[in-house]
């Protein structure tokens, strides 16, 4: 995107982004409003070589990586970067960078000592958690026992050295022992002191490498329910990452969230501990934190409410009657959620449950739908939840349904398939992907399910007026405004779940669809691209818009005023509603949608 084709006020953008750069604190407006004037806009969502000498990252974040594949750099956003011959750019998400002339390289840093020192000496910010690798965090030497080791003997040094943890070793195999363990599996089973570390310890456990952004480390922590990854760099042990080390960068980590959800006895304190997400979310994305992985989070805390919520109606109601799974629909299936999200889900069941243990279930599904209604999520519209048979059933009985949607395409069918083709097992023994796959899977050989489908996914029109301008609301309660969701998000996660079905994926996040299907020649690589950036652009401006109506006390919805909007969003959302447009007129030409009765 070159910028002599942008507005006046896209330069203007550009020239605050490069203001607020510290590589160009002291250079004047006009120095920096040439710079824009000879600058180029572009996505970044692959492995590539520098487009022009020096860069400035606007959203997302880049490594830098040298000929021998080595890390040299890491560009968060708003920061400058000038990468030597031969290094590639490695992007950590989608991002957007501003590529600048040569003579940037001059510029840079060239203010006045004092000015420098200025910045230099400002107070460090957060770290940026997408660029921040673990290695940054981790803690080295980490403490080892051998699984031979009596257990008295390493709860000695671990006493000693004030640590709650330790890694125990044996040969090939890495396992962890805390404190916590020493009290559960030790003291409460009145084993001997005698007894080996190895005996006691976990084994088979999750590991991080140093490379991994601490983002990722966090998400694997707070979907998993741990404390403790260790670091391994080709299978050698290299450190340790704890919740602390996370919880300890000054951010509402949600990790916070998690511990308090699990501790919580009760419903209330549940929906009491949810009162911290807003502020989560808003220290995340202040931290740096893209607004697709802000998406996971909050996701991953939804599933921890449901979790606990179960645990806690299981506790009132006894143990379940059979196997079973926890299904999460929609977006917090595809791990996209925001602040506005009401209850999409299911369950399924063993095939050998009869109706006494049917009952039991829908007691048991009424109770955790009103503890989720008490936390704040409102009951389905569409009645997408456990408590109605047509969303619990067993395994034959799913198998059944999605047969019928596949082979029986109606309206009403068709509805049902946009939510429930995305799905995932939230908690529970039985995994809803592996065992329906065979029957999703038929999807893809049956042209009439994917022409409606496809006559579906092209409904909802991208807000884009007829000379390139925003289509707005002209009257009523949000005149002026779009929905952000209906308008960008809806249709981006319709196009890439068409895709997906017809080429017989199981992929359910919207990006990983979408490249799948750029890279089985569904779309081009630019489109997928292009759907991909404005998708994550969307879900950040809905986030924003809903944190930003939290604050204010009023009801959270998903309509923004076009004019409120920062220039270089109004173009980039242009740009994401022609890619819609694009996608949506290749699927009515491939499925001939205009022809279906």
């Amino acid at each position: 995107m070159a910028t002599d084709h942008l507005p006046a006020e896209v330069l203007d953008d550009i020239v605050d982004l490069l203001a607020a750069c510290p590589a160009f604190v002291g250079i004047g407006r006009e120095v920096l409003a040439g710079l824009a004037g000879e600058a180029e806009i572009a996505y970044v969502d692959g492995v590539t070589g520098p487009t022009t000498p020096a860069l400035v990252v606007q959203r997302g974040g880049l490594v830098v990586r040298d000929g021998s594949d080595r890390t040299v750099d890491m560009v968060a956003r708003g920061e400058f970067s000038a990468p030597a011959d031969g290094e590639q750019l490695d992007p950590i998400e989608p991002s957007m960078v501003v590529w600048l002339p040569d003579r940037a390289i001059d510029i840079a840093w060239s203010a006045t000592p004092d000015q420098l020192t200025e910045v230099l000496e400002r107070p460090t910010r957060t770290i940026d958690l997408q660029t921040a690798a673990v290695r940054t965090l981790m803690r080295a030497p980490v403490r080892t026992a051998d699984a031979a080791e009596t257990c008295a003997t390493v709860a000695g040094r671990m006493t000693e050295q004030r640590i709650s943890s330790v890694v125990v070793l044996d040969d090939d195999r890495i396992g962890i022992v805390t404190d916590r363990d020493l009290r559960s599996r030790l003291v409460a089973r009145q084993l001997p002191p005698s007894t080996t570390i190895g005996d006691i310890a976990t084994w088979d456990i999750r590991t991080v490498a140093p490379q991994t952004p601490v983002f990722e480390a966090l998400i694997e922590m707070l979907s998993a329910g741990i404390h403790h990854l260790p670091v391994t760099d080709d299978g050698r042990l290299v450190g340790m990452l704890s919740s602390n080390d996370v919880l300890e960068l000054g951010t509402r980590s949600p990790l916070h969230l998690r511990t308090t959800i699990d501790r919580a006895a009760t419903v209330d304190e549940v929906a009491s501990a949810l009162d911290d997400l807003p502020d989560a979310v808003r220290a995340l994305l202040a931290a740096g934190t893209t607004a697709g992985d802000v998406g996971r989070v909050v996701a991953t805390v939804t599933d921890r409410v449901q979790r606990r919520l179960l645990a806690l109606a299981f506790a009132d109601h006894g143990d379940p009657p059979g196997p079973f799974g926890w299904i999460a629909f929609g977006s917090q299936a595809r791990g996209e959620q925001t602040l506005h999200s009401d209850q999409d889900h299911g369950l399924l069941l063993s095939d050998d449950l009869d109706d006494d243990d049917d009952a039991w279930w829908r007691r048991t599904a009424e109770w955790v739908v009103d503890g989720l209604e008490m936390c704040g999520f409102a009951r389905c519209n569409g009645g997408v939840m456990a408590i109605n048979d047509a969303w619990r059933h067993d395994v034959s009985g799913w198998c059944r349904a999605f047969a019928d949607w596949i082979e029986r395409p109606s309206e009403k069918h068709l509805m049902d398939s946009t939510i429930a083709f995305d799905l995932r097992t939230v908690t529970g023994e039985l995994q809803v992907r592996e065992l329906l796959a065979p029957v999703i899977a038929t999807a893809a050989d049956n042209g009439i399910f994917l022409g409606r489908l496809a006559r579906d996914a092209t409904r909802h029109r991208p807000p884009l007026g007829f000379f390139g301008g925003f289509a707005v609301e002209r009257s009523g309660e949000h005149k002026g405004s779009f929905d952000i969701k209906a308008g960008v998000m809806l249709p981006i996660a319709d196009i890439a779940r068409l895709h997906a079905l017809a080429r017989g994926s199981s992929d359910i996040a919207t990006d990983v669809r979408l490249g799948g299907a750029a890279d089985a020649g569904q779309v081009s690589d630019d489109l997928a691209s292009t759907l991909s950036a404005g998708y994550e652009l969307a879900t950040g401006l809905r986030l924003r818009r809903h944190l930003e109506r939290h604050a204010a006390g009023e009801p959270v919805d998903n309509w923004l005023d076009p004019d409120e909007l920062e220039a270089l969003a109004r173009a980039q959302l242009r740009e994401t509603f022609k890619a819609i447009r694009t996608a949506q007129q290749s699927i009515e030409g491939r499925y001939h949608t205009g022809m279906l009765g």
